[in-house]
């Protein structure tokens, strides 16, 4: 299961005939997870280089942002004022996922645009209660120890893991050297509960950071909605 939507274009297909495949307009609700500390807090507004009235974002690092609304352009470009300003990333919706739940990495210093944002689906109805999602956005594959399960996801890739058979699971992460020697970049030991779910966030370390990968988990916990009660 890929994590993100490649879109190849054809040179040989006609202009006209891409833009009658997107719609001019859509709408769609979507959460903002900042991927480093340096983003936290960071305002950022969606718009175009026309716009009089910009939408605003506040991202934050230690915990998913409130549900932010929007409608128009299914390309969206985020920058870095209110008004002018410097264009800081860009994202393309994608019709496919419920509830997009927007990853904002920082590129290398002096890159352009300043962010790359990834996507992930987040509706309870595909990643359930009792489940956990492993995402990988660092540029390498990772081995993975997940209880008694091994496997190997690649770069930029997911996997979704059915998390409910244990109490507990220990679970190890390993890269390998440019000599292809494998060497362990993540331990740890998960308490499971019937309710909740896991995202894991594993991304490339930054120049001030030590190491080769930082490990991002946020739990979320399952209130089902109060079943509505007929009075007699």
């Amino acid at each position: 299961m890929k994590l993100f939507r490649y879109l190849v274009h054809f040179l040989a297909l006609p202009v006209a005939l891409v833009a009658q495949d997107e719609p001019q307009s859509v709408s769609f609700d979507f959460r903002c997870l900042a991927m480093s500390q340096e983003l936290r807090m960071m305002e950022l507004y969606i718009g175009s280089p026309e716009d009089s009235e910009r939408q605003r974002v506040r991202l934050n690092d230690l915990s998913k942002t409130e549900a932010y609304d929007y409608t128009g352009a299914p390309l969206l470009y985020f920058y870095d004022e209110a008004s002018g300003g410097s264009l800081v990333a860009t994202y393309r919706y994608n019709p496919e996922q419920v509830a997009p739940l927007l990853l904002f990495v920082a590129n290398e210093k002096g890159a352009t645009p300043a962010f790359s944002v990834l996507s992930i689906e987040d509706s309870w109805s595909k990643v359930g209660p009792g489940t956990c999602l492993l995402v990988n956005l660092t540029s390498k594959a990772l081995y993975w120890k997940f209880g008694d399960e091994r496997f190997k996801i690649r770069s930029k890739d997911q996997r979704l893991i059915d998390a409910k058979k244990e109490a507990k699971t220990p679970v190890i992460a390993l890269e390998m050297d440019k000599d292809g020697n494998p060497y362990r970049v993540y331990r740890g030991q998960w308490h499971n509960v019937e309710n909740m779910r896991r995202l894991i966030f594993v991304r490339d370390t930054t120049e001030k950071e030590v190491g080769s990968v930082r490990v991002k988990i946020i739990e979320d916990f399952y209130v089902p909605e109060a079943e509505s009660v007929d009075e007699d």
